[in-house]
Protein backbone atom coordinates (compact mmCIF):
# COMPACT_ATOMS: atom_id res chain seq x y z
CA UNK A 1 0.00 0.00 0.00
CA UNK A 2 2.81 2.42 0.91
CA UNK A 3 4.56 1.74 -2.40
CA UNK A 4 1.36 2.47 -4.33
CA UNK A 5 0.73 5.72 -2.44
CA UNK A 6 4.34 6.80 -2.96
CA UNK A 7 4.11 5.91 -6.66
CA UNK A 8 0.98 8.01 -7.18
CA UNK A 9 2.34 10.92 -5.14
CA UNK A 10 5.68 10.92 -6.95
CA UNK A 11 3.97 10.96 -10.35
CA UNK A 12 1.75 13.86 -9.26
CA UNK A 13 4.81 15.71 -7.98
CA UNK A 14 6.62 15.25 -11.29
CA UNK A 15 3.59 16.46 -13.24
CA UNK A 16 3.33 19.61 -11.11
CA UNK A 17 7.04 20.39 -11.45
CA UNK A 18 6.83 19.82 -15.20
CA UNK A 19 3.92 22.26 -15.40
CA UNK A 20 5.89 24.84 -13.39
CA UNK A 21 8.86 24.38 -15.70
CA UNK A 22 6.70 25.65 -18.55
CA UNK A 23 5.75 28.75 -16.51
CA UNK A 24 9.13 30.57 -16.52
CA UNK A 25 7.49 33.79 -15.33
CA UNK A 26 7.43 32.17 -11.88
CA UNK A 27 11.10 31.23 -11.63
CA UNK A 28 13.38 33.05 -14.09
CA UNK A 29 13.90 36.10 -11.84
CA UNK A 30 14.15 38.35 -14.89
CA UNK A 31 12.42 41.38 -13.39
CA UNK A 32 15.45 43.20 -11.95
CA UNK A 33 16.35 46.86 -11.58
CA UNK A 34 19.43 48.74 -10.43
CA UNK A 35 20.17 52.43 -9.92
CA UNK A 36 22.24 52.49 -13.11
CA UNK A 37 19.18 51.44 -15.14
CA UNK A 38 17.42 54.80 -14.72
CA UNK A 39 17.70 57.69 -17.16
CA UNK A 40 17.83 60.63 -14.75
CA UNK A 41 18.46 63.10 -17.54
CA UNK A 42 14.90 62.71 -18.79
CA UNK A 43 13.57 64.40 -15.63
CA UNK A 44 13.55 68.19 -15.83
CA UNK A 45 11.45 68.94 -12.74
CA UNK A 46 11.90 66.65 -9.75
CA UNK A 47 8.82 66.29 -7.53
CA UNK A 48 9.24 66.71 -3.78
CA UNK A 49 9.94 63.50 -1.86
CA UNK A 50 9.23 62.45 1.72
CA UNK A 51 11.10 59.41 3.04
CA UNK A 52 9.14 57.84 5.89
CA UNK A 53 10.84 55.36 8.21
CA UNK A 54 9.09 53.50 11.04
CA UNK A 55 11.75 52.51 13.57
CA UNK A 56 11.33 50.38 16.67
CA UNK A 57 14.50 49.50 18.57
CA UNK A 58 16.77 50.11 15.59
CA UNK A 59 19.78 51.77 17.24
CA UNK A 60 22.08 49.06 15.87
CA UNK A 61 20.80 49.39 12.29
CA UNK A 62 20.69 53.18 11.94
CA UNK A 63 24.48 53.74 12.04
CA UNK A 64 24.67 51.53 8.92
CA UNK A 65 21.61 52.79 7.06
CA UNK A 66 20.90 56.42 7.99
CA UNK A 67 24.12 57.77 6.43
CA UNK A 68 23.09 56.15 3.13
CA UNK A 69 19.83 58.13 3.21
CA UNK A 70 21.47 61.38 4.21
CA UNK A 71 23.88 61.14 1.28
CA UNK A 72 21.26 60.71 -1.45
CA UNK A 73 21.30 64.30 -2.65
CA UNK A 74 17.73 64.31 -3.95
CA UNK A 75 16.81 67.90 -4.95
CA UNK A 76 13.83 68.43 -2.61
CA UNK A 77 13.42 65.79 0.06
CA UNK A 78 12.84 65.20 3.74
CA UNK A 79 13.48 62.25 6.05
CA UNK A 80 10.86 61.52 8.68
CA UNK A 81 11.70 58.85 11.23
CA UNK A 82 8.96 57.67 13.57
CA UNK A 83 10.37 56.39 16.85
CA UNK A 84 7.81 53.65 17.45
CA UNK A 85 8.01 53.47 21.26
CA UNK A 86 11.61 52.25 21.23
CA UNK A 87 13.46 51.33 24.39
CA UNK A 88 17.02 51.39 23.02
CA UNK A 89 17.58 55.08 22.27
CA UNK A 90 16.58 54.91 18.60
CA UNK A 91 15.53 58.58 18.49
CA UNK A 92 18.75 59.81 20.12
CA UNK A 93 20.78 57.65 17.74
CA UNK A 94 19.05 59.14 14.69
CA UNK A 95 19.48 62.70 15.94
CA UNK A 96 23.14 62.10 16.73
CA UNK A 97 23.93 60.72 13.28
CA UNK A 98 22.05 63.48 11.45
CA UNK A 99 23.70 66.23 13.50
CA UNK A 100 27.11 65.07 12.30
CA UNK A 101 26.09 65.58 8.67
CA UNK A 102 24.37 68.93 9.06
CA UNK A 103 21.19 67.60 7.49
CA UNK A 104 18.00 67.52 9.49
CA UNK A 105 16.04 64.36 10.14
CA UNK A 106 12.56 64.93 11.49
CA UNK A 107 12.17 62.50 14.40
CA UNK A 108 8.61 61.93 15.57
CA UNK A 109 7.84 60.38 18.92
CA UNK A 110 5.32 57.72 18.00
CA UNK A 111 2.18 57.04 20.00
CA UNK A 112 0.45 53.71 20.71
CA UNK A 113 -1.73 52.47 17.85
CA UNK A 114 -5.47 53.19 18.02
CA UNK A 115 -8.00 50.40 17.85
CA UNK A 116 -7.82 48.51 14.55
CA UNK A 117 -4.28 49.56 13.64
CA UNK A 118 -1.07 47.55 13.51
CA UNK A 119 1.92 49.21 15.10
CA UNK A 120 3.91 49.62 11.87
CA UNK A 121 1.04 51.03 9.86
CA UNK A 122 0.17 53.49 12.63
CA UNK A 123 3.80 54.62 12.64
CA UNK A 124 3.65 55.10 8.86
CA UNK A 125 0.39 57.02 9.20
CA UNK A 126 2.00 59.43 11.66
CA UNK A 127 4.84 59.94 9.20
CA UNK A 128 2.47 60.56 6.29
CA UNK A 129 0.59 63.16 8.31
CA UNK A 130 3.83 65.02 9.04
CA UNK A 131 5.11 64.80 5.45
CA UNK A 132 4.90 67.33 2.64
CA UNK A 133 6.25 65.43 -0.38
CA UNK A 134 4.38 64.76 -3.61
CA UNK A 135 5.92 61.29 -3.51
CA UNK A 136 6.38 59.08 -0.45
CA UNK A 137 9.13 56.53 0.04
CA UNK A 138 8.33 53.95 2.72
CA UNK A 139 11.49 52.19 3.85
CA UNK A 140 12.61 50.19 6.88
CA UNK A 141 15.24 51.31 9.33
CA UNK A 142 17.44 48.33 8.46
CA UNK A 143 17.57 49.09 4.72
CA UNK A 144 20.70 50.55 3.10
CA UNK A 145 20.17 52.70 -0.01
CA UNK A 146 22.80 52.79 -2.73
CA UNK A 147 23.90 56.25 -3.96
CA UNK A 148 21.38 57.78 -6.34
CA UNK A 149 18.61 55.40 -5.37
CA UNK A 150 15.99 58.05 -4.66
CA UNK A 151 16.53 59.80 -7.98
CA UNK A 152 16.55 56.43 -9.74
CA UNK A 153 13.26 55.30 -8.19
CA UNK A 154 11.46 58.55 -8.92
CA UNK A 155 12.83 58.57 -12.47
CA UNK A 156 11.65 54.99 -12.97
CA UNK A 157 8.17 55.83 -11.67
CA UNK A 158 7.85 58.93 -13.84
CA UNK A 159 9.38 57.44 -16.99
CA UNK A 160 7.24 54.30 -16.77
CA UNK A 161 4.18 56.23 -15.54
CA UNK A 162 3.71 54.08 -12.45
CA UNK A 163 2.13 55.30 -9.26
CA UNK A 164 3.99 52.77 -7.12
CA UNK A 165 7.43 51.22 -7.47
CA UNK A 166 8.71 48.64 -5.01
CA UNK A 167 12.06 46.89 -4.69
CA UNK A 168 12.77 43.64 -2.87
CA UNK A 169 15.85 44.36 -0.78
CA UNK A 170 18.86 42.08 -1.08
CA UNK A 171 18.75 39.94 2.06
CA UNK A 172 21.73 38.70 4.02
CA UNK A 173 22.95 35.20 3.09
CA UNK A 174 25.91 34.93 5.45
CA UNK A 175 25.94 31.73 7.46
CA UNK A 176 24.55 28.22 7.10
CA UNK A 177 20.89 28.97 7.79
CA UNK A 178 20.76 32.12 5.69
CA UNK A 179 22.29 30.37 2.67
CA UNK A 180 19.82 27.53 3.00
CA UNK A 181 16.65 29.50 3.65
CA UNK A 182 16.92 33.10 2.39
CA UNK A 183 17.24 32.33 -1.36
CA UNK A 184 14.38 29.86 -0.95
CA UNK A 185 12.28 32.60 0.66
CA UNK A 186 12.78 34.85 -2.37
CA UNK A 187 12.16 31.90 -4.72
CA UNK A 188 8.86 31.02 -3.03
CA UNK A 189 7.75 34.67 -2.85
CA UNK A 190 8.49 35.18 -6.54
CA UNK A 191 6.70 31.94 -7.37
CA UNK A 192 3.55 33.08 -5.57
CA UNK A 193 3.75 36.65 -6.90
CA UNK A 194 5.54 36.64 -10.27
CA UNK A 195 7.02 40.12 -10.56
CA UNK A 196 6.20 40.44 -14.25
CA UNK A 197 2.58 39.64 -13.48
CA UNK A 198 2.53 42.32 -10.77
CA UNK A 199 3.24 45.03 -13.32
CA UNK A 200 0.63 43.69 -15.75
CA UNK A 201 -2.66 45.50 -15.17
CA UNK A 202 -4.54 42.64 -16.82
CA UNK A 203 -3.24 40.23 -14.18
CA UNK A 204 -4.82 39.93 -10.73
CA UNK A 205 -1.41 39.32 -9.13
CA UNK A 206 -0.33 42.14 -6.84
CA UNK A 207 2.58 42.39 -4.43
CA UNK A 208 5.15 44.75 -2.97
CA UNK A 209 8.17 44.53 -0.69
CA UNK A 210 7.71 46.64 2.43
CA UNK A 211 11.39 47.52 2.78
CA UNK A 212 11.25 49.89 -0.19
CA UNK A 213 8.00 51.28 -1.58
CA UNK A 214 7.77 54.52 -3.55
CA UNK A 215 4.20 55.73 -4.00
CA UNK A 216 2.65 58.97 -5.15
CA UNK A 217 0.67 60.82 -2.52
CA UNK A 218 -2.15 61.24 -5.01
CA UNK A 219 -2.40 57.46 -5.47
CA UNK A 220 -2.31 56.83 -1.73
CA UNK A 221 -5.09 59.37 -1.20
CA UNK A 222 -7.13 57.75 -3.97
CA UNK A 223 -7.24 54.42 -2.10
CA UNK A 224 -8.18 56.10 1.16
CA UNK A 225 -4.68 56.41 2.58
CA UNK A 226 -3.19 53.96 5.05
CA UNK A 227 -6.50 54.01 6.90
CA UNK A 228 -7.87 51.80 4.13
CA UNK A 229 -5.71 48.86 5.24
CA UNK A 230 -4.82 49.89 8.79
CA UNK A 231 -5.18 46.42 10.34
CA UNK A 232 -3.27 44.46 7.70
CA UNK A 233 -0.54 42.23 9.11
CA UNK A 234 1.04 41.88 5.66
CA UNK A 235 0.94 45.59 4.95
CA UNK A 236 2.94 45.62 1.71
CA UNK A 237 0.73 43.03 0.03
CA UNK A 238 -2.38 44.83 1.25
CA UNK A 239 -1.17 48.15 -0.19
CA UNK A 240 -0.34 46.56 -3.54
CA UNK A 241 -3.77 44.95 -3.68
CA UNK A 242 -5.43 48.33 -3.06
CA UNK A 243 -3.41 49.94 -5.86
CA UNK A 244 -4.11 47.09 -8.29
CA UNK A 245 -7.82 47.05 -7.48
CA UNK A 246 -7.91 50.77 -8.27
CA UNK A 247 -6.42 49.91 -11.68
CA UNK A 248 -3.31 52.01 -11.11
CA UNK A 249 0.06 50.81 -12.50
CA UNK A 250 2.69 49.43 -10.14
CA UNK A 251 5.78 47.26 -10.35
CA UNK A 252 8.00 45.12 -8.14
CA UNK A 253 11.61 44.24 -8.93
CA UNK A 254 14.57 42.39 -7.52
CA UNK A 255 17.58 44.60 -6.81
CA UNK A 256 21.00 44.83 -5.27
CA UNK A 257 20.72 48.61 -4.93
CA UNK A 258 18.68 48.22 -1.73
CA UNK A 259 20.29 46.04 0.92
CA UNK A 260 18.96 44.76 4.23
CA UNK A 261 21.59 44.97 6.98
CA UNK A 262 19.62 42.66 9.26
CA UNK A 263 21.50 39.39 9.76
CA UNK A 264 19.86 35.97 9.57
CA UNK A 265 22.63 33.91 11.13
CA UNK A 266 20.40 31.76 13.33
CA UNK A 267 17.55 29.48 12.35
CA UNK A 268 15.28 31.45 14.67
CA UNK A 269 15.93 34.67 12.74
CA UNK A 270 14.49 33.23 9.54
CA UNK A 271 11.85 31.20 11.37
CA UNK A 272 10.38 34.29 13.06
CA UNK A 273 10.41 36.27 9.81
CA UNK A 274 8.34 33.60 8.05
CA UNK A 275 6.15 32.42 10.92
CA UNK A 276 4.84 35.89 11.73
CA UNK A 277 3.05 36.14 8.36
CA UNK A 278 2.63 32.69 6.86
CA UNK A 279 -0.81 31.91 8.31
CA UNK A 280 -1.99 35.47 7.65
CA UNK A 281 -0.96 34.89 4.02
CA UNK A 282 -3.40 31.98 4.03
CA UNK A 283 -6.09 34.35 5.37
CA UNK A 284 -6.22 32.33 8.60
CA UNK A 285 -7.93 29.48 6.79
CA UNK A 286 -7.36 26.04 8.25
CA UNK A 287 -8.54 24.53 4.98
CA UNK A 288 -5.94 26.55 3.09
CA UNK A 289 -3.35 25.47 5.66
CA UNK A 290 -4.20 21.82 5.06
CA UNK A 291 -3.93 22.30 1.30
CA UNK A 292 -0.61 24.12 1.65
CA UNK A 293 0.86 21.43 3.87
CA UNK A 294 -0.30 18.71 1.47
CA UNK A 295 1.12 20.62 -1.47
CA UNK A 296 4.51 21.14 0.17
CA UNK A 297 4.67 17.48 1.13
CA UNK A 298 3.95 16.36 -2.42
CA UNK A 299 6.31 18.88 -4.02
CA UNK A 300 9.32 18.58 -1.72
CA UNK A 301 9.10 15.58 0.59
CA UNK A 302 7.65 12.93 -1.72
CA UNK A 303 10.53 13.10 -4.27
CA UNK A 304 13.07 12.78 -1.45
CA UNK A 305 11.09 9.88 0.03
CA UNK A 306 11.13 8.19 -3.39
CA UNK A 307 14.93 8.49 -3.63
CA UNK A 308 15.45 7.29 -0.05
CA UNK A 309 13.12 4.32 -0.52
CA UNK A 310 14.97 3.34 -3.68
CA UNK A 311 18.29 3.43 -1.82
CA UNK A 312 16.83 1.35 0.99
CA UNK A 313 15.23 -1.36 -1.16
CA UNK A 314 13.25 -2.22 -4.26
CA UNK A 315 10.47 0.05 -5.46
CA UNK A 316 8.77 0.75 -8.75
CA UNK A 317 11.02 2.14 -11.46
CA UNK A 318 8.31 4.71 -12.19
CA UNK A 319 8.60 5.98 -8.62
CA UNK A 320 12.34 6.49 -8.77
CA UNK A 321 12.18 8.02 -12.23
CA UNK A 322 9.44 10.48 -11.32
CA UNK A 323 11.15 11.34 -8.04
CA UNK A 324 14.48 11.94 -9.74
CA UNK A 325 12.80 14.01 -12.44
CA UNK A 326 11.07 16.15 -9.80
CA UNK A 327 14.31 16.86 -7.97
CA UNK A 328 16.10 17.69 -11.20
CA UNK A 329 13.38 20.08 -12.35
CA UNK A 330 13.07 21.88 -9.01
CA UNK A 331 16.85 22.31 -8.91
CA UNK A 332 16.87 23.64 -12.46
CA UNK A 333 14.22 26.24 -11.63
CA UNK A 334 16.06 27.26 -8.44
CA UNK A 335 19.33 28.08 -10.23
CA UNK A 336 18.36 31.65 -11.32
CA UNK A 337 17.67 32.59 -7.70
CA UNK A 338 21.01 31.21 -6.53
CA UNK A 339 22.81 33.08 -9.31
CA UNK A 340 21.11 36.31 -8.23
CA UNK A 341 22.53 35.82 -4.73
CA UNK A 342 25.93 34.80 -6.10
CA UNK A 343 25.78 31.32 -4.57
CA UNK A 344 27.02 28.05 -6.06
CA UNK A 345 24.40 26.37 -8.22
CA UNK A 346 24.97 23.01 -6.52
CA UNK A 347 22.92 24.42 -3.67
CA UNK A 348 19.89 23.96 -5.92
CA UNK A 349 19.66 20.41 -4.64
CA UNK A 350 19.10 21.70 -1.09
CA UNK A 351 15.70 23.13 -2.07
CA UNK A 352 13.76 20.08 -0.74
CA UNK A 353 15.39 20.65 2.67
CA UNK A 354 14.40 24.30 2.58
CA UNK A 355 10.90 23.29 1.53
CA UNK A 356 10.62 21.03 4.58
CA UNK A 357 11.65 23.91 6.85
CA UNK A 358 9.12 26.26 5.27
CA UNK A 359 6.43 23.64 5.78
CA UNK A 360 7.32 23.56 9.47
CA UNK A 361 7.39 27.37 9.67
CA UNK A 362 3.93 27.57 8.10
CA UNK A 363 2.53 25.11 10.65
CA UNK A 364 4.30 27.06 13.38
CA UNK A 365 2.63 30.26 12.18
CA UNK A 366 -0.79 28.62 12.48
CA UNK A 367 0.05 27.39 15.98
CA UNK A 368 1.14 30.90 16.98
CA UNK A 369 -2.19 32.23 15.74
CA UNK A 370 -4.09 29.52 17.60
CA UNK A 371 -2.45 30.52 20.89
CA UNK A 372 -2.65 34.24 20.26
CA UNK A 373 1.05 34.88 19.70
CA UNK A 374 1.20 37.79 17.24
CA UNK A 375 4.33 39.65 18.32
CA UNK A 376 7.38 40.29 16.17
CA UNK A 377 9.93 42.91 17.20
CA UNK A 378 7.26 44.41 19.41
CA UNK A 379 4.46 44.71 16.84
CA UNK A 380 1.22 45.58 18.54
CA UNK A 381 -2.27 45.26 17.17
CA UNK A 382 -5.04 46.93 19.11
CA UNK A 383 -8.44 45.46 18.37
CA UNK A 384 -11.94 46.17 19.63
Amino acid sequence: MFDLILLCASVISAIIWLALLFMPVRWRMSERWEVSDSLHTTITQWPSLSVIVPARNESTSLPLTLPSWLGQGYPESEIILIDDESSDGTAACAKGISSQTGRNVKVICGTPPPTGWTGKLWALEQGVRASTGEWLLFTDADIFHSPGLWCGLVAKALNERRVMVSLMALLDTQGLWARLLIPAFVYFFHGMYPFKSVQNLLSKVSAAAGGCILISRQALDKIGGITGYSNALIDDIALARKIKDAEMPLCLSLTKSVVSVRPYRRLGDVWNMVARNAFAQLKYSWLALGGTVLGLVVLFLVPVAGICTFMAGTISQVTILSSGLSIFMMALMYVPTLRFFGLNVWRAFTLPIAGAFYLAMTVSSAINYLFGRHEWRGIRIKRD
